[in-house]
């Protein structure tokens, strides 16, 4: 991970963490936060030691089988993202929840996560603006979300890494040339997620056992390089689809418009007798298409 002092880029300096903005010092609560709820379900679950899943025919009676039926608490299996239970049983708010879990056994896992989201978040988001820079960070945890259950489906899943590698990869896109202090070596950002994306990959394909989700890595690295290289094109391909709409609208008024008013000269030559049945029609749908736009203005 990179060091938190600072990094430089050829014609100014930035320091990694300052002046950071409201969202991540949100973000960073919410999930420093939700850490805190699960130590305390954490350690109500082992001082109480409440089974979490056991065989009907366990002997809870036998202090080592009652161990063994201990489970994670009741909060983190009702957030975390569990496939079986997300996809399963429908409990979608997983894809998001999950994001704001971390392990309570391992504290580097929050503590690396909210050092990257402190360190690089803030410049991306200036760089992308707070509205894209939160739907890709959602965006992201779900689809890192996503990919996990298609390739570990028996796992459970937590932890903000997969929007946190979208936005490690998001700030080399932006910032590529700007050095990190990565340990105690200087290398380029875009190097930097060279080396993050190998050793995700070789991690993916030949998996060494722990409880790292690789895959959610993988998705957050693979999100994040589609959001900045294609969502402006797909912005600008929506506005310009939405002019488009505006304008056959814009034509199509113009049209029921001209004819309104032949079939009105009509009715005021031959009365409404000369009007055909769908001409009568026509004008009774313009009549309800006109008040339904005057009451929306």
């Amino acid at each position: 991970m990179a060091n938190h002092n600072s990094y430089y880029k050829p014609g100014f300096t930035l320091s990694i963490g300052s002046k950071w903005t409201r969202v991540i010092m949100i973000l960073i609560i919410a999930n420093v936060s939700i850490f805190i709820i699960q130590l305390l379900f954490s350690t109500i679950n082992t001082q109480w030691g409440v089974p979490f899943i056991t065989s009907p025919d366990a002997d809870l009676s036998d202090s080592v089988t009652h161990q063994l039926a201990l489970g994670p608490d009741r909060f983190t299996t009702l957030f975390w993202l569990y496939p079986q239970h997300a996809i399963g049983k429908v409990w979608l708010w997983q894809f998001v929840t999950y994001m704001f879990l971390h392990s309570v056994t391992d504290p580097w896992h929050i503590i690396i996560n909210m050092l990257a989201l402190w360190m690089f978040g803030s410049e991306v988001e200036r760089a992308m603006g707070t509205k894209k820079f939160l739907t890709m960070y959602f965006t992201a945890g779900i689809f890192a979300g996503i990919i996990c259950c298609l390739f570990t489906p028996h796992n459970p899943i937590l932890g903000a890494s997969g929007a946190i590698f979208a936005i490690e990869i998001a700030f080399a896109m932006f910032f590529p040339n700007t050095t990190v202090i990565f340990y105690i070596f200087p290398i380029k950002a875009k190097y930097l997620v060279m080396i993050f994306a190998g050793v995700t990959i070789f991690n993916c394909l030949v998996p060494t056992g722990g409880n790292v989700a690789h895959f959610a890595h993988l998705g957050g690295l693979l999100y994040g390089f589609l959001f900045v290289r294609y969502e402006p094109k797909l912005s600008n391909f929506l506005v310009s689809w939405q002019v488009q709409q505006q304008e056959k609208e814009y034509t199509k008024e113009e049209e029921i418009k001209k004819r309104v008013d032949v079939l009105l000269d009509k009715v005021n030559r031959e009365g409404m007798r000369g009007l055909t049945r769908k001409e009568r029609n026509f004008l009774k749908n313009a009549s309800k298409r006109y008040r339904k736009m005057r009451d929306k203005t």
